[in-house]
């Protein structure tokens, strides 16, 4: 299905989805932006049909992912600002109790950093859907190196530097039909992160044996 045909399935996600929208249009994030989020809506859409999961949770878990990126102001973690502003968004749309819960879920276990393991479906399809964005082929390579260099600002040595981002035990990925869909492209993006690894250790030990002080990028 479309995206328009679950925003005029569920009022409440038609009018999450404007209040998210324009929300994100009052910032300038380069990477983590609307585009962003439209692209992981598209990729939410596609896996969450195969596995018959709630729709109208998942894509308002989607939607909301990142929403904590936009408010740097209440704090440094992204998850637990976005699980803190979320219910708002999700109660000014109209969503019930009960629905809030099952989305701030969502937002904490979206990516390999999050508060806690995804337990519903709707989370593990938001989590695999997260992961896709940025693991998986040289696509996500290249939004990675995007995200570390033009938003964070850091070398590549800096970016090679940071330890992997599970917090905790941490699945690649929780569905059957990302790990069919995805399995290829994650093995292509993990051979190369490794061969450049190799390639910046052996540029350096060269420059280092002309120029000992050499301080490497």
């Amino acid at each position: 299905m479309k995206l328009q045909y679950y925003l005029e399935q569920f009022d409440e996600l038609k009018a999450l989805y404007q209040l998210v929208k324009h929300e994100f249009s009052t910032k300038t994030l380069i990477h983590h932006n609307w585009n962003h989020i439209q692209r992981d809506l598209a990729r939410a859409i596609i896996i969450g049909e195969v596995e018959e999961v709630n729709m109208k949770i998942l894509l308002a878990g989607v939607l909301l992912h990142d929403i904590g990126r936009l408010h740097p102001e209440f704090g440094d973690d992204h998850y637990e600002v976005g699980a803190k502003i979320a219910p708002k968004f999700l109660k000014d749309a109209g969503f019930t109790d009960g629905e809030v819960n099952a989305v701030i879920h969502c937002v904490k276990s979206h990516g390999l950093r999050g508060l806690e393991k995804p337990r519903s479906i709707e989370a593990k399809v938001g989590y695999d859907v997260d992961v896709l964005s940025c693991s998986v082929g040289y696509v996500g390579v290249a939004r990675v190196f995007d995200f570390f260099m033009r938003e964070v600002n850091l070398g590549i040595k800096e970016m090679m530097e940071i330890p992997s981002g599970k917090r905790g035990k941490r699945q690649n990925f929780y569905t059957e039909t990302v790990r069919r869909i995805g399995g290829r492209g994650f093995q292509k993006a993990k051979r190369f992160w490794q061969e450049l690894l190799l390639e910046l250790e052996e540029e350096e030990q060269r420059v280092k044996e002309v120029i000992p002080d050499y301080k490497e990028d």
